[in-house]
């Protein structure tokens, strides 16, 4: 079963993405902890109306039996592509507000980041569980499945 084409199992893989890159953004802020100067990044929010919107054009195309929507990549700037990573576009990366500054430039709150790692790694295995459950609802009214 090809479970890409569920807009709610998209939906959700895009959030896992999201906020797998924002771990990695979090742990290069944890690391740069000490680095004279540096500032720390933070992953702008996805917006929620924009992705359910979207979700909702994919369901509605494939229930018409039309197949997957065709795909258009669009650069504005030539920064766009080749970042690795499978983030939508939209989702940047921006030098986050700092707070305070230590003396030497450094504007990392080590405290701040340590809460937000943990946070994501809630948010992402809440997201799995999720995931897993979806999938297992799925094989069980195909009868494929225990449902567990």
């Amino acid at each position: 079963m090809d479970f890409s084409r569920i807009p709610l199992l998209d939906a959700i893989r895009t959030r896992m993405h999201w906020l797998n890159r924002n771990q990695e953004i979090l742990s290069q802020n944890i690391a740069n902890a000490d680095t004279p100067g540096y500032k720390a990044k933070e992953l702008e929010k996805p917006d929620f109306a924009a992705l359910v919107a979207a979700t909702e054009r994919r369901a509605r195309h494939f229930s018409s039996g039309d197949g997957p929507p065709p795909v258009t990549l669009q650069a504005t700037s030539p920064l766009h592509f080749g970042t690795g990573s499978q983030i939508d576009e939209g989702a940047r990366v921006r030098t986050a507000d700092p707070e305070e500054v230590q003396p030497n430039g450094n504007a990392v709150d080590l405290e701040r980041q340590l809460l937000e790692v943990s946070k994501t790694q809630m948010d992402y295995g809440l997201m799995v569980n999720l995931y897993r459950k979806q999938v297992s609802l799925l094989k069980m009214a195909l009868g494929r499945g225990s449902g567990r």
